[in-house]
């Protein structure tokens, strides 16, 4: 009986271990095969007797107890009987009562010597029995009983045992009763189906097939083999509404539970449930070998009729809804349980199935088998590999870590993935803001001479200072726009920035993002790019591909727009024409050599420098992963402040030495860190593929000042008057934080060279960089496109002689005539379109207001000495121009520009292209001061927010500002930026 226990015992402990660790790991085992195999290694534990066996002893002694006589023999009359006073029954009962005093004082707090101690004061012989007076009334009865029938508490588990395995047994033989029962109503299926059977059968490896029968009732396909041969049991009812797609996939399920001997896993299932009916393991072991029986028929059916995916989902759907309740049939093995009905149909529908285990899971199988079958050791917990590893001499070297990190990458190329990246603020960033618009809003009351340096010497001139002043406002307007109550909800709720697919195999890549973000619906996954098939998704994406050896390397596609409805793209070999659609994916690039500076997202930029930019620092733990700490210092110091960006690097050995968080802050020359971590990524996310390991989740976390805070302290010094340098300054915190993840990752995928080297669909319009010009994807030869008109002449050149037809009132203006006084030239177009005598009456308004300011504008500069030309587009009227003087009631020299092929010549000479609306400066040396193009760059833009502050004219948009008001707003300020041309080219000396 002891040795039943041990080996009972001794199996389910093992068998519990190995299905804890299957458990444990089963999120990397992507096999519903080499799954199955494990699980049914766990029901074949239970049942085989191991060669080794545990010590085991149930309810075992502590220190200071009785030993139980069944390992001490009872005392004997000196003829090798048993004394008069001594039986089996009252050894059994010394045991158990012992156990239980010890348990009562040890419950009193009890020491092992106080229990020691009793004992001995209490019993003179070890086989004695002492049972005190307090003892319960159904105590006494219950021991009387043991003994008057000479049964132990072994013996008593065993029996309980036994009368369960009994019903166990019962319950399987009358549920297998009734089911042979109704199969007396079954009848052979039709030779046709018996015949498509047998096909079916011979594809998926099978030398014959089993018998097909059909049978009247709701009952689930089954496959039934119980003292018999095995059968297809078919409900009639339900085979009757299938097609025969339908019915071919439900036939290839119940043949792949055959070809795979599930059915023989029935008989062990009901053998380990009969001996362990008491052990929640076995049940919890039965269902999930039935989930990964099912996932392994689906994967023989999907990939036997891969075609048929959608029929074999309904007909799963169709026979589980066939079926009102559950069946419970012994050693039937059925289509499955409703319960994972959806999972399936998921994995069905979207996911590459397998169904067979490599050479390697075999191995596996094999090893664990030979090792737990036969030797069987108790599992234990071994310290030892963990102790060597956190050795410091066992450190990997800096070459072993990168060559890891490398090597764990390659394994996975090629690869394919979708990843989106979501952004979200917190109120740190809104706070942040709020206290820049409120720094912007004091610099605009400030002079550039308010600004001055520790030794009193004024930062910036006046232009200087404009151009800084405007900076400053222009991004205030922004970060106002942003501030609203409906941008801070959206702004905390976080939005996504962007949603790409990428491929890449070490050597080329591919990327693929939507031209809006929004169209959530649109396919990223790869498809074929040509120039006929999907023009329409060509105009919803934007594409690059970079091909390592290729001529040019990069071909970038922009997708449409209004200016070119049928796209534009670009080829070239310099990828800083194309820095703008770098890849965020990290690990995709770790064999590139491209030239382009890698952004700090990219995780391949950090662990692909040379050796000699690494520091080892050690082992440290890190949220329960052992990993290896680095430093890395990429960029040289700073030849000013002396410091260098240092990035501090979690790496995990255990998984491709991939990093788990790094975190970048400031170092000086000795290495000592300056500055807090002013940014630091986190990948929350690692999973396997295959034998390598891939982030699929990395937080970006960046950290700002903290503007409340410092708005605090600086009330502070103001109120008692404290030395600024006297407090110490604020930590940052954290501020806007990126979420980058893996939407879809697939490993060893390649990619077709037609479909990496893609051609621009038909009309296209592309630039290739090797020879400067356009072309036009789909003419003849490639024709390059008309050259591109000059560039418009920028300040400082000498005005070229202007190349008019005629001059309205015959006169002709010579700017060489006119050298010494000022000349602003206008370029009018829309003349010869506009009745003047007939305006609009919504337009009398507008007009009459700007007629004003141009009336205002020409008298006052004209006094001035400065002469106004005006130059009209070859085919205007000389009597439009005429009526156009008439309307703004002023005249000035007015010329008819001389035609040419892209527009009137004088226009495109100095313009570069045919503008309806320009002027330009001419200086008293006959240079151009300054043009209109000029003020409409990035520092014109900067200059018209300092002079709209100046003029104390809001510039963001405000429903309360009539139509009126902002016309006439807009003009005052472009009045006084003009104005201030115009003066200082007055102010300039003839020569």
């Amino acid at each position: 009986m002891d040795l039943l226990w041990k080996l009972l015992i001794s199996n389910a402990a093992i068998a519990g271990g190995l299905f804890m660790l299957v458990l444990l790991f089963r999120r990397w085992i992507k096999n519903p095969a080499l799954l199955h195999m494990l699980l049914l290694l766990v029901l074949i534990k239970l049942i085989t007797p191991p060669v080794w066996q545990p010590r085991i002893t149930l309810l075992s002694p502590g220190t200071g107890a009785s030993v139980s006589p069944v390992e001490t023999a009872p005392a004997t009359d000196g003829t090798g009987l048993l004394a008069e006073n001594e039986s089996n029954a009252n050894t059994e009962l010394n045991a158990f009562n012992s156990l239980r005093k010890r348990m009562q004082e040890t419950s009193k707090g009890s020491s092992p010597a106080t229990i020691t101690e009793t004992r001995s004061e209490t019993s003179t012989a070890e086989t004695s029995i002492e049972i005190p007076v307090s003892k319960p009334a159904w105590y006494l009865r219950l021991a009387a009983t043991f003994t008057a029938r000479g049964w132990t508490w072994t013996s008593f588990l065993f029996l309980i045992w036994t009368l369960g395995t009994v019903i166990c047994c019962f319950i399987a033989a009358l549920r297998i009763f009734r089911f042979q029962r109704l199969l007396k109503l079954a009848r052979p299926a039709s030779a046709a189906l018996q015949q498509r059977a047998g096909a079916l059968g011979t594809r998926i490896g099978l030398e014959s097939a089993p018998q097909v029968v059909l049978l009247p009732g709701a009952i689930s396909p089954l496959l039934w083999a119980f003292c018999c041969k095995a059968r297809i049991i078919l409900p009639e009812r339900l085979l009757a509404e299938l097609d025969e797609a339908e019915r071919d996939t439900l036939l290839l399920h119940e043949l792949a539970h055959y070809r795979r001997g599930d059915h023989w896993v029935r008989l062990i299932e009901l053998a380990t449930t009969a001996l362990y009916w008491w052990y929640p393991v076995v049940w919890w072991v039965r269902r999930e070998i039935r989930l990964t029986e099912e996932a392994c028929c689906d994967a023989w059916v999907t990939q036997t009729e891969p075609d048929k995916r959608r029929a074999y989902a309904e007909v799963l759907v169709k026979a589980t809804g066939f079926v009102s309740q559950a069946q419970r049939i012994p050693v039937a093995t059925g289509i499955g349980s409703a319960r994972i009905l959806e999972q399936r149909l998921t994995s069905i529908m979207c996911d590459t199935l397998q169904h067979t285990i490599s050479r390697r899971g075999k191995f596996l199988l094999a090893t664990i088998a030979l090792l737990l079958l036969s030797l069987a050791p108790l599992p234990g917990t071994s310290q030892a590999e963990t102790k060597v590893a956190e050795k410091p001499d066992q450190l990997p070297s800096v070459e072993e870590i990168l060559d890891g990190y490398r090597d764990n990458i390659q394994r996975l190329l090629p690869m394919e993935m979708t990843y989106q990246v979501l952004i979200k603020e917190n109120m740190n960033c809104i706070n942040n803001d709020r206290q820049r618009v409120k720094e912007a809003e004091l610099i605009s009351t400030l002079k550039h001479t308010d600004l001055k340096t520790e030794d009193g010497k004024v930062v910036y001139n006046a232009e200087q200072f404009a151009i800084v002043v405007g900076s400053t406002l222009r991004d205030a307007e922004f970060l106002k726009s942003n501030l609203t109550a409906n941008q801070v909800k959206s702004r905390l709720a976080g939005w996504v920035s962007e949603r790409s697919f990428f491929w890449s195999d070490g050597k080329s890549f591919q990327r693929r993002w939507p031209n809006n973000l929004k169209d959530s619906e649109l396919d990223l996954t790869p498809r074929k790019l040509t120039q006929v098939a999907l023009p329409h998704y060509f105009k919803s994406i934007d594409v690059l591909s970079a091909i390592k050896g290729a001529t040019p390397p990069y071909r970038v596609w922009f997708g449409t727009s209004s200016s070119f409805p049928q796209g534009q793209g670009r080829i070239t070999d310099n990828f800083n024409r194309v820095i703008s659609h770098k890849t965020r994916a990290p690990l995709a690039v770790s064999q590139f050599q491209w030239d382009e500076k890698q952004d700090w997202q990219n995780l391949d930029y950090f662990m692909t420098r040379s050796a000699d930019q690494y520091k080892i620092i050690g082992w440290k733990k890190h949220e329960g992963c052992r990993t290896i700490v680095l430093d890395g210092c990429f960029t040289p110091i700073h030849e000013q402040t002396g410091l260098r960006n240092r990035y501090r690097i979690w790496v995990d050995p255990e998984r491709g030495f991939l990093p788990l968080r790094m975190e970048m802050t400031d170092v000086n020359a000795q290495g000592q860190a300056v500055r807090e971590v002013y940014r630091h990524l986190e990948v929350e996310q690692i999973d396997q593929f295959a034998d390598s390991y891939y982030p699929v989740k990395i937080h970006f976390q960046n950290y700002t000042v903290d503007s409340p805070g410092i708005q605090k302290q600086n009330e502070k010094i103001r109120e008692e008057k404290l030395d600024p340098q006297s407090l110490a300054p604020l930590p940052l915190v954290p501020g806007r934080r990126e979420i980058w993840t893996v939407t879809s990752f697939t490993a060893n995928k390649p990619m077709e060279q037609d479909e990496l080297a893609w051609e621009f669909p038909q009309g296209a319009v592309y630039t290739n960089d090797l020879d400067g010009n356009k072309y036009v994807a789909g003419r003849p030869k490639q024709l390059p496109l008309p050259a591109s008109p000059p560039p418009a002449l920028p300040p400082g050149t000498p005005a070229p002689p202007l190349q008019v037809k005629s001059w309205l009132d015959g006169n002709s203006q010579s700017l060489e005539a006119l050298r010494g006084k000022v000349v602003f030239l206008l370029f009018i177009d829309g003349i010869q379109e506009t009745d003047y005598s007939q305006i609009p009456a919504d337009m009398e308004k507008p007009l009459a207001q700007m007629r004003k300011f141009m009336k205002a504008f020409h008298s006052k500069y004209s006094k001035k000495g400065v002469v106004f030309l005006e130059v009209h587009p070859p085919g205007t009227e000389a009597d439009k121009i005429r009526a156009f003087h008439q309307f703004r009631q002023f005249e000035t020299p007015a010329a008819i520009d001389l035609a040419s092929q892209n527009g009137g010549k004088t226009n495109i000479l100095y313009d570069g292209a045919n503008l309806d609306l320009n002027f330009l400066v001419i200086g008293r040396d006959g240079h151009i001061a300054s043009t209109q193009q000029s003020l409409e760059n990035e520092q014109g833009e900067l200059y018209f927010y300092y002079v709209a502050n100046k003029l104390s004219i809001p510039i963001h948009d405000d429903e309360n500002i009539s139509e009126e008001e902002t016309m006439n707003n807009g003009m005052r300020i472009m009045e006084y930026i003009v104005s201030e041309q115009l003066d200082k080219a007055l102010a300039i000396e003839k020569e």
